[in-house]
């Protein structure tokens, strides 16, 4: 059994070690073997445990019991606001899966994760690796307030 059988929770944990790691190789051969394949389940999935990832890791900054919730200003790398609206169908629906997971909504965070996953496979390829980016991000800020990339 290869990585890319195993369950996608503990390939999840696999892709993201290795991207912290440099493993980019690995990454890259499950991602591609992923979207290839014709079935955009398996990638939905991949893309919700990713998101959750990264959920639990902005979670972390706030305190327990806060009732916060969560929303995202989207702007340029030039701090200009962009409407959420224009983003291209994948990030947009990666980033409101965001939002879904951050806010406890089971059901939103599996329409958008779906979504996210519904292009061709090179726009899912980027999806993902997006996701997968945000939680180096996310590892590597301090702050309470969260800037994630888009590329």
């Amino acid at each position: 059994m290869t990585d890319f059988d195993t369950d996608i929770g503990h390939l999840a944990e696999r892709l993201v070690t290795a991207t912290r790691t440099g493993d980019h190789d690995y990454v890259a051969d499950v991602l591609a073997r992923m979207v290839a394949d014709g079935s955009r389940a398996r990638a939905s999935v991949l893309l919700q445990d990713l998101i959750s990832a990264s959920a639990r890791m902005i979670r972390a900054r706030t305190p327990e019991n806060s009732g916060a919730l969560f929303t995202f200003d989207v702007t340029t790398e030039h701090d200009e606001p962009v409407d959420v609206d224009i983003l291209p169908p994948g990030p947009r629906a990666a980033l409101r899966a965001l939002a879904a997971s951050l806010n406890r909504d089971a059901g939103d965070l599996e329409i958008h994760s779906d979504l996210a996953t519904r292009g061709t496979p090179a726009e899912v390829m980027a999806v993902l690796v997006q996701c997968l980016s945000w939680t180096l991000e996310l590892r590597d800020a301090q702050a309470s307030t969260v800037r994630l990339s888009r590329y």
